[in-house]
């Protein structure tokens, strides 16, 4: 989330600058929010859990986007008649 106008689009951001690589190297990734384009850090061991969630609720998508998709399977009952 961005700490400037809260928005959740934010995306892994991969300039490539020695800040960067100073900050990766003490534990920080950083992002980019794509509302108000503000550059920002966070944790790397937050990082590994906002990729983990958001794989996640890719793949629950998926799986429901699959499951919409396939045809419904219909029910065959007895025939009342003699």
């Amino acid at each position: 989330m961005c700490p400037r106008c809260h928005s959740a689009q934010v995306s892994r951001s991969r300039t490539p600058a020695i800040r960067d690589g100073l900050m990766r190297w003490l534990g920080m990734c950083a992002y980019r929010c794509r509302e108000c384009n503000k550059r920002f850090y966070v944790p790397a061991k937050i990082d590994r859990n906002l990729r983990r969630e958001r794989a996640w609720r890719e793949s629950v998508e998926a799986a429901r986007d699959a499951s919409a998709a396939a045809p419904k399977a219909t029910v065959r009952t007895a025939d009342p008649r003699p």
